[in-house]
């Protein structure tokens, strides 16, 4: 008996341990976040005003895909505040849950309403450090009722970011009484946007029928919104509108003397530009392929033999993917060549990075013939 009950214990140990590296294995990290903020020059705010409400229950303390949820959450929150500009809109963070070490209240709310400050919101995010106590998101949406959107008017987005777990026995109709309740306020024309964090079934239907009550908005998942892409497409989509282009001023009527013909580059095309296209960018990625290294060891040569010539280096991009995203993407495609060419002894001086994104086509983006040829640094020499 006394060898059996060793033999038993043993075998427990080993598969503790197992499980343990098994766990180990199974931990993720978190997306890293590159997304330059979208600039207050090219947008203007879509909405008056904007509420985030941050669970911070004891549900979001468990693990989903090797993080917390908790942790994704206030990762979302926080890359919001980074990629949003300041423009003028009214900004409250409000939470439900907490760690006694937090507050002993089940719903706070930590800052606004007040003009969006993305320092002072960043700071408030902090505040919320640890998860516990119950879900009583009914309790947020009623207080925010009472305090944050009382008395507030104009276009407004609520951002609920939870797991929509309900409070124990509480069903959602509770939930969605102080939903319903808080869109019919008069002065408000609320929309709901919630992001579901986690995959629990009957929170994603909880988070659906939110959105249904306001007539407006989406639901989002964390899995999206942890990614450069899924960020800015949300942020784009809820938050901003783009400025509408100023009209050009009438140009005089001046009949220019005749331009003398301009020198022609070796390896330009009939346009006098390089190009830097199709098999050289794959999607979505701003490396250059080793089968462009000899045309671009050819321009840095003739570069080399005309020192007055600069060169506008632009990046382009096709269609797929939000215009801000891609503008990026185009800005890092420059890049990369002007890297290359300085790398083969071309003062960087000489070389301008423009970025113009999705907006300057030179084929169609309906076909992937087409999408690889918009892919594509162009350079354009000058002072010839």
């Amino acid at each position: 008996m006394k060898s059996f009950s060793i033999k038993l214990i043993a075998i427990l140990a080993i598969a503790f341990l197992l499980s343990g590296c098994y766990a180990q294995k199974e931990v993720q990290t978190l997306p890293a976040f590159t997304l330059a903020p979208f600039s207050a020059n090219d947008y203007e705010s879509s909405i008056d005003n904007f509420v985030l409400v941050l669970d911070a229950s004891s549900s979001m303390d468990d693990p989903y895909m090797g993080n917390k949820k908790f942790e994704m959450a206030t990762q979302i929150a926080d890359r919001i505040n980074q990629t949003l500009p300041e423009l003028g809109q009214n900004v409250a963070l409000r939470s439900f849950g907490h760690s006694p070490a937090v507050s002993d209240k089940n719903t706070v709310l930590f800052y606004g309403m007040e003009q969006y400050s993305e320092n002072v919101l960043g700071e408030k995010l902090k505040e919320i450090s640890e998860a516990g106590g119950t879900s009583a998101l009914h309790t947020a949406l009623t207080a925010s009722g009472q305090e944050e959107l009382n008395a507030v008017s104009g276009k407004t987005a609520v951002i609920i970011i939870s797991d929509g777990q309900p409070d124990f026995s509480l069903e959602s109709p509770i939930t969605l009484k102080a939903a319903r309740a808080l869109k019919d306020q008069p002065g408000t024309e609320i929309c709901y946007y919630p992001i579901l964090v986690g995959n629990n079934e009957k929170g994603a239907v909880l988070m659906d029928e939110i959105v249904g009550i306001s007539g407006c908005g989406f639901v989002s998942h964390a899995d999206t919104l942890l990614t450069d892409a899924g960020m800015a497409s949300f942020v784009e989509t809820v938050f901003l509108t783009e400025k509408p282009e100023a009209p050009a001023p009438a140009a005089k009527e001046v009949t220019p003397p005749p331009a003398p013909e301009p020198a022609v580059l070796e390896g330009t095309n009939t346009e006098g530009i390089w190009v830097v296209d199709e098999a050289y960018f794959d999607f979505d990625e701003s490396e250059i392929k080793p089968e462009a290294f000899d045309y671009l060891d050819e321009i840095a040569d003739v570069l080399k033999t005309h020192p007055q010539v600069t060169v506008k280096v632009q990046g382009h991009t096709d269609n797929i993917g939000t215009k801000a995203y891609n503008k990026a993407l185009s800005i890092r495609r420059a890049k990369a060549v002007k890297t290359y060419l300085t790398e083969k002894g071309i003062d960087e001086d000489r070389l301008i990075i423009e970025g113009f994104g999705q907006s300057k086509p030179a084929a169609t983006n309906s076909t992937e013939r087409g999408r690889s040829l918009n892919r594509r640094v162009e350079l354009h020499p000058m002072n010839l």
